[in-house]
């Protein structure tokens, strides 16, 4: 997940949210005269549109509604022709009288441009009364049928370790013979199993809705690729795995074109600088008291570990040695160090209650704060042996930066959430650099 500014802080004493969130509506509005239209388009599908109209003229005034594919014409000339035509107001023109009314627009095109518009009309003269309010929106497009395209080709590349940040990555080859427009997705094969049923149209609607389109087509210019590419994802996790390209019009619609490629990532053999952080640990705090017994386990090898009875072996009825509530440690190949990575671990059922539990950090601005559980993948300390029998190693603290200011973590803790507020799980949470003690 992206650490870029847009994340939430938490004061600890006392919990307070610093961040608010935002809604917006479409919104066209005209004066009449003495009226006043407002038309909100509340929600546009593939055949069909809903649009609220609202005004403050009389209730019992006759107000009329059309919708039309023609979008040059002259909107007051549009309601006056049609209505000439069609006496009985039927087909492309409604009648309603009330001040707010919820419309429904179907028998739409998928994906074509539309029209609404929508005056006050005069009972005796039956021409519009003041101006018209009017706004234009477009159905969505529904690939009927999705297909292979034969034009992609997809095929596994080698890995490599990007000179920067010294992190491996995967790469997919992606190939095209012609100039349609995709997006790239890896996904592990039981992962789609468990939350699309192997179906491949559930999972691409589910990726085509979460980049947002109401923000408009610009989100999709960063991942939007035609022709040839690599597309690097960081290492990839052991298992059977498949790579999708997904057909996406420029517009942002799917297209219903897709390729596949199926390929399995190996377990690698741990090596001798993986395995020495496996064990029993006893961590103390910077007086030599000890505090509590961590275990290390394999989670993949040379690259991950799962880590259980940090802050306690049991807390509040939450047993951190329960496997469901491990963290992950990180393994740098590079350095041989060990690294505690703020991360979201579960959700788990106390009584009635449901809570969020993140593995999570705390620093000083003023107050006390907790990384919000949108700053995920920080490195929040790093463990490094101290002796050249790899019994004994410290951890130690990196920093949280955000907007140009550097914050040292000062803790690391179990977090979770109860509604949006945090609560530790610890009853003293310690406090940075700490040391470890190898037992078993």
């Amino acid at each position: 997940m992206r650490l870029n500014g847009m994340f939430k802080l938490f004061v600890l004493l006392p919990f307070l949210a610093l961040v608010a969130g935002c809604a917006k509506e479409v919104e066209l509005n005209h004066e009449n005269d003495d009226v006043r239209i407002t038309l909100d388009i509340d929600q546009v599908s593939l055949e069909s549109a809903s649009i609220r109209v609202r005004h403050d003229g009389p209730s019992d005034f006759l107000w009329v509604y059309m919708n039309t594919s023609d979008l040059e014409s002259d909107a007051a000339s549009l309601i006056e022709t049609k209505i000439a035509r069609d006496l009985q107001l039927t087909g492309e023109i409604l009648a309603n009288k009330g001040q707010n009314k919820s419309l429904l627009c179907s028998g739409l095109q998928p994906k074509c441009h539309y029209r609404f518009i929508c005056a006050a009309i005069d009972e005796v003269t039956g021409q519009p009364y003041g101006d018209v309010a009017e706004v234009t929106y477009r159905t969505r497009r529904d690939p009927a049928v999705f297909e292979k395209n034969a034009s992609w080709t997809i095929r596994l590349g080698k890995r490599t370790v990007n000179n920067q940040d010294k992190m491996e990555y995967d790469n997919i080859i992606c190939e095209s013979e012609d100039d349609a427009t995709y997006v790239v997705v890896t996904l592990k094969d039981s992962d789609f199993e468990y939350y699309y049923g192997r179906d491949l149209r559930s999972l691409f609607e589910d990726y085509h809705s979460s980049f947002g389109f109401e923000e408009g087509s610009s989100k999709w210019k960063s991942v939007l690729n035609s022709g040839d590419i690599t597309w690097s994802e960081q290492r990839l996790r052991s298992g059977e795995w498949t790579a999708y390209m997904i057909g996406i019009d420029p517009d942002g619609e799917l297209s219903g074109l897709y390729q596949t490629l199926q390929f399995t990532v190996e377990q690698e053999v741990p090596t001798d600088a993986y395995n020495r952080w496996l064990g029993t640990w006893m961590v103390s705090d910077r007086s030599g008291a000890e505090l509590f017994e961590i275990q290390i386990i394999p989670s993949e090898n040379n690259m991950w570990y799962y880590m259980g009875g940090w802050e306690s072996t049991n807390i509040y009825s939450f047993d951190t040695y329960d496997p469901s509530l491990m963290p992950e440690l990180f393994f740098d190949k590079e350095t041989g160090k060990m690294y505690f990575v703020s991360q979201y671990v579960n959700t788990m059922l106390s009584g009635s209650e449901t809570l969020d539990f993140y593995f999570s950090g705390t620093f000083t601005y003023g107050n006390t704060y907790v990384l919000g559980d949108e700053v995920l993948n920080l490195r929040m300390a790093e463990s490094i042996f101290v002796n050249s029998t790899y019994t004994d190693a410290m951890i130690n603290a990196l920093e949280f930066v955000n907007s140009g200011m550097a914050f040292p973590i000062e803790s690391i803790c179990y977090m979770y959430y109860n509604g949006s507020q945090p609560s530790s799980i610890s009853l003293a949470v310690p406090t940075l650099p700490l040391n470890m003690t190898k037992i078993q």
